[in-house]
């Protein structure tokens, strides 16, 4: 009968196949890959499509749930060093961009019909709609007047599309420019720009997943029509709740009294809409040029 060396096996231990790292357990601790005896093997398959299910989609659920239902929370697991139960936030961010986004170029509603007859733009009249901006800025009123150009001749059809197309863009400016005043404002107890960014992100994640779930239930009530009526509860709730939710984050990541979050929550609204339409503004030009 023959015996296994017990030295020899110690003197012999297991490498990673992907990377040739020493294994300490059933996954390299270099590069993730799990130590399968051979990837043929359909046990091994079956294995790794499991695992892919339960831990990818287990954190999605578990990061979209406490997103939509704790606001600040993931914000604050994240500093705190608890980031391997959540998808990383800039990976939310984008993947719930997407799914809005996709929602909001695919909607019918948003299309303009050709069938739909309107007044053309004139933008030389004092009664047109493009004329000239009444804020007495020569550098508004030009951009102005450039984008008024270029909604004319198809009455914005062509140029609609092409700027809600180019907002996913502007949203990485948007972003970091208003984290800077972000920064401003929460300078008390020190704290980094990157805090209030990944703060930022996670707000927008939660704006995305609640318009989406709109979107998702009215789609989902054109098969099953009982869902209608949680359709237009929902979208009855999504302005209550977006005006809920920046205030309850703040209060649970800053850690502030009610009274100076309430204050700040103000501050934050205003610089929120000023940047918004500063950077509107600039991607509309910008649109009006690249077309």
């Amino acid at each position: 009968m023959t015996t296994q060396n017990p030295t020899h096996s110690l003197n012999q231990p297991k490498t990673c196949g992907n990377c040739e790292a020493i294994l300490t357990g059933p996954y390299c601790a270099q590069c993730g890959q799990h130590a399968h005896t051979s990837a043929r093997n359909l046990a091994a398959v079956i294995h790794d499509l499991w695992h892919d299910v339960t831990h990818l989609d287990g954190r999605l659920w578990h990061t979209l749930v406490l997103l939509l239902i704790q606001p600040g929370r993931l914000t604050a697991d994240y500093f705190q060093e608890k980031r391997a139960r959540y998808l990383p936030p800039v990976r939310l961010y984008l993947v719930l961009s997407l799914i809005f986004f996709s929602f909001t170029l695919s909607n019918p509603s948003s299309e303009t019909h050709s069938d739909t007859k309107q007044a053309p733009v004139d933008i030389s009249t004092p009664g047109g709609s493009c004329q000239m901006s009444p804020t007495g800025f020569g550098l508004v009123d030009q951009a102005f007047k450039t984008v008024c150009a270029k909604i004319e001749p198809d009455q914005g059809s062509s140029f609609s599309k092409l700027l809600i197309h180019n907002i996913p863009k502007m949203m990485f400016v948007f972003l970091p420019v208003l984290a800077v005043f972000m920064l401003l404002l929460y300078h008390r107890p020190k704290r980094y720009y990157v805090e209030h960014l990944i703060y930022l992100l996670h707000n927008h994640c939660a704006v995305f997943l609640a318009f989406s779930l709109v979107t998702l239930l009215g789609l989902l009530s054109k098969l099953w029509s009982p869902l209608g009526v949680l359709e237009d509860a929902w979208a009855l709730l999504v302005p209550f709740y977006l005006a809920w939710y920046p205030y309850k984050s703040l209060r649970r990541y800053y850690g502030q009294s009610r009274r100076l979050t309430a204050f700040k929550y103000i501050l934050l609204a205003g610089a929120y809409t000023a940047c918004l339409v500063l950077t509107l503004l600039g991607t509309a030009v910008l649109t009006a040029l690249e077309g």
